[in-house]
């Protein structure tokens, strides 16, 4: 599987989820979405967007996921 991928405890110390998506702007959705769900996180600031953007990196797992 080509993408990207983001591990959420590189944002969020202790969450072994890992959020895959085709592209960072498709796994940047998918992260504000759990973060809202499970984190209590209501909104993205910039900052934290620019971090979650950073932490994306390409999927290199060839393995379908």
């Amino acid at each position: 599987m080509t993408g990207k991928v983001l591990e959420c405890g590189s944002i969020v110390p202790g969450c072994r989820l890992v959020i895959h998506g085709e592209d960072d702007n498709e796994v940047i959705v998918k992260f504000a979405e759990h973060a809202r769900s499970v984190h209590g996180i209501e909104h993205l600031s910039e900052p934290l967007r620019e971090r979650v953007r950073a932490a994306v990196e390409e999927n290199r797992n060839t393995a379908p996921t």
